[in-house]
């Protein structure tokens, strides 16, 4: 009996200790920051279970359309980019429909989440691209754009207080609020307001002897190529000072005094630096902004070869004009019915479209180097704000422009027909798209626009 009731005592002992630490511990008691009793430790409380994150559901992981591409309108001839953004995107597709969307053909190559269309006609006027964007885990196509191609109008831009003879070069500023004219035939650059027609004379009771090509930098610097020198015109100055070359023909490069023959076409890029096509010397010049001249391709040589630097020869460059990264020079030879193009970096000159060879009669013929198409004598040059290349065939009468993909098109009205200038040298071209041509044998300027 003793046994039990002691064994008894022993287990009650324990159990009213272990109730009293569980309820010191309910109120914060029992000292030591502990929450009980020496040797007796209080349980924790356990952990709450945490929330699991859902895993990816397919339509969390599949492509997302965030911006659709757009209805487009062009002139023709030129080119349309299209573009998409997307989310989770890994490849991308463009379709053409030539049927109002009853029909839908992959654009072969056309993989990327932009698109320039080749379709740049008026016959292609109607055609509708889609993308269809795709992820390992789906896909989505997005709205179709409509494509618009709309034909040229030309007039006659209304000036006055300007006095017309001979108009060669045109260079327009950025906003395309003024046109720069160089008016060979009476030695003055002129500066038109595009909106009002309202010209003045740029060097007022100061001109030049025969201006030809025209830069104009982006603090409003103007060069003007004039008789075997090239002129600057400060911003804002009404008068010019002759920054390289010396009046008197001959070729020359620094450390010399730089000397031109005949210089025409000019053309800026974003470092200052001015080139410049050296007709009679039949090469391409650079100036750098401190003046420095040196020879960038050519050999003096009228023949045309295809090489780097003075290697490659050329025939009487007059147009000049550069790519928008100035990587690139566009130059048109006068006796030739080719394109040429330069590299900049490395000095190469190839033939871009033509046959610098051909016969110029009757040879202007649109499609591309592979068609072939077909040039003729090539005066003026200039590149849009997508590096479509502008040319004016001076003997032709017509207009052209060549896309960065090498198509070459003869602007046209709504009928179809080429558009036909007197001679036309300068052309230039607005950021909206506004084409600038001076026919210099009818002593106008003509102002183009999209038919509405």
């Amino acid at each position: 009996m003793n046994t039990t009731r002691t064994v008894s005592r022993a287990w009650r002992a324990p159990a009213a200790l272990l109730m009293m630490n569980l309820v010191l511990a309910a109120c914060g008691g029992g000292g030591g920051g502990g929450g009980g009793f020496p040797g007796f430790a209080v349980a924790p409380a356990p952990a709450p279970q945490g929330t699991q994150t859902p895993a990816p559901t397919q339509e969390d992981t599949a492509p997302s359309i965030t911006t659709q591409p757009s209805d487009t309108t062009i002139g023709q001839g030129v080119t349309a980019m299209l573009k998409v953004q997307a989310v989770r995107a890994t490849t991308y597709q463009w379709q053409r429909s030539v049927d109002g969307g009853a029909n839908w053909t992959d654009v072969s190559g056309a993989t990327s989440d932009s698109f320039t269309t080749a379709a740049n006609q008026l016959a292609d006027s109607g055609q509708q691209l889609r993308v269809q964007v795709t992820s390992p885990n789906g896909s989505v196509t997005s709205h179709a754009a409509t494509l618009t191609v709309k034909p040229w109008v030309a007039n006659v831009l209304a000036t006055t207080g300007v006095t017309y003879n001979r108009p060669y070069q045109l260079v327009l500023d950025a906003s395309g609020a003024n046109l720069y004219v160089a008016m060979g035939g009476n030695g003055s650059v002129y500066r038109i307001d595009t909106a009002s027609g309202s010209g003045a004379e740029v060097t007022p009771g100061t001109t030049m002897n025969t201006p030809y090509g025209l830069a104009l930098a982006a603090d409003g610097t103007l060069y003007v190529s004039d008789q075997h020198r090239i002129n600057k015109i400060a911003p804002n100055a009404t008068t010019y000072s002759t920054w390289v070359g010396s009046g008197t023909s001959g070729y020359a490069d620094s450390p010399a005094a730089a000397m031109f023959n005949d210089p025409a076409g000019i053309a800026l890029d974003g470092a200052g630096n001015l080139f410049v096509a050296d007709l009679e010397n039949k090469r391409v010049r650079k100036v750098a902004a401190d003046g420095t001249t040196s020879t960038l391709a050519g050999d003096g040589t009228q023949a045309y070869l295809d090489g780097v630097g003075t290697a490659a020869q050329l025939a009487r460059p007059q147009g000049l004009a550069i790519s928008r990264d100035g990587s690139t020079l566009y130059d048109t030879d006068t006796d030739g019915t080719c394109l040429r193009k330069i590299d900049v970096a490395s000095a190469t000159v190839s033939t871009l479209l033509g046959d610098c060879n051909g016969n110029a009669v009757s040879n202007v013929v649109d499609g591309t180097a592979a068609t072939p198409a077909k040039l003729g004598y090539s005066y003026g040059v200039t590149v849009d704000a997508h590096d479509n290349v502008f040319l004016t065939h001076a003997w032709d009468g017509v207009a052209r422009v060549v896309t960065p993909a090498g198509e070459i098109s003869t602007l046209r009205d709504s009928t179809g027909a080429a558009i036909i200038f007197n001679f036309p040298i300068g052309v230039a071209v607005a950021s909206d798209g506004t084409i600038y041509v001076g026919a210099s044998n009818g002593n106008q300027i003509f102002k183009l626009t999209l038919a509405p």
